[in-house]
């Protein structure tokens, strides 16, 4: 099915009006993919750090891209690059590019996408630090009818310090971090390092021209971002007024431990499904199981509330 055609075209939408940048003009950029015939629902997908929208649309080896299997499903994907990410534009002031403006950002642009798609529900999809800031859009502007985040956790992360007292302190450990995932810290959008981690992307068996050409793909990022991300106790504050149905999944080789503990930080919402994925670390789609995440998460998307 992975094989069947699929329209694909550019969306992109100015968010200037809802940034604190003045006269500035700002857009988000994203690759719409349409299935034959009317999308039973739009997923706007975001990517992880270090990534930019290609992650939905690898296709650099045959089988890697998640657009094409879900439009061979019905379903419409739009790729994202988010606010300061690949083509979206980079506001000069980067320390101000962060999860509120990023967040402002992607609600505006999921504002305009409605009215290209009234009648379709939109469903938020975000990898990694693209699902916190998933979650973060919907817990700021209620942007989607239902979101999915992947491999992001709420909880504590073994790279950041634990036991962090007050919300200052643990803003100055993030701060502290932060700089240690990102290859040209002071060059404010920052790629992050990619090799050194290969071994909690990746499992073995991930095919060694899959990582080659994923590496290849490795794209800067607006520094003030990892640090919200790992700002603990951060997201977990946003995750507590999501309201909206929720779909995690995580690798059984991801980056918690106890993956499964993360459905408690989403105390408002009542519709909750979990994924541990076999055999997958952080990067899903790369994973020899991929299509079982794919199809788990298109099927969800569709069906009735």
């Amino acid at each position: 099915m992975e094989g069947a055609t699929a329209t694909k075209s550019e969306f992109e939408a100015d968010v200037s009006a809802v940034l604190p940048f003045g006269e500035e003009r700002n857009h988000v950029s994203s690759t719409l993919f349409l299935p034959d015939g009317e999308p039973q629902a739009v997923l706007v997908c975001w990517p992880g750090g270090s990534y930019d929208r290609r992650y939905w649309c690898f296709d650099a080896v045959p089988g890697y891209d998640f657009a094409a299997h879900a439009t061979a499903r019905g379903v419409a994907v739009l790729a994202a690059d988010h606010l300061g990410v690949g083509a979206s534009s980079k506001p000069a002031e980067v320390d101000a590019v962060n999860f509120v403006t990023m967040s402002a950002a992607a609600d505006e642009f999921v504002r305009q996408l409605r009215e290209r798609f009234p009648d379709r529900r939109v469903v938020g999809v975000g990898h990694s630090l693209g699902g916190a800031l998933t979650v973060a859009t919907q817990a700021l502007h209620s942007s989607y009818d239902r979101i999915a985040s992947l491999g992001m956790t709420h909880g504590a992360k073994g790279s950041v310090t634990h036991g962090v007292g007050d919300g200052s302190e643990a803003r100055q450990a993030a701060l502290e971090q932060a700089p240690t995932f990102l290859e040209d810290w002071d060059a404010g959008y920052a790629t992050g390092y990619r090799v050194p981690n290969h071994d909690w992307l990746y499992r073995p068996d991930t095919p060694a021209e899959v990582v080659a050409a994923d590496d290849e793909t490795a794209a800067a990022w607006p520094r003030q971002s990892y640090v919200d991300g790992l700002t603990v106790g951060y997201s977990a504050e946003l995750a507590a007024r999501v309201e909206c149905p929720v779909f995690l999944c995580f690798g059984d080789h991801d980056i918690p431990d106890r993956p499964r503990d993360d459905v408690s930080f989403y105390e408002q919402s009542h519709d909750i499904r979990m994924l541990v994925l076999e055999n997958a670390a952080h990067c899903h789609n790369f994973a020899t199981t991929r299509t079982v995440l794919w199809d788990r998460l298109c099927a969800w998307a569709v069906e009735a509330d």
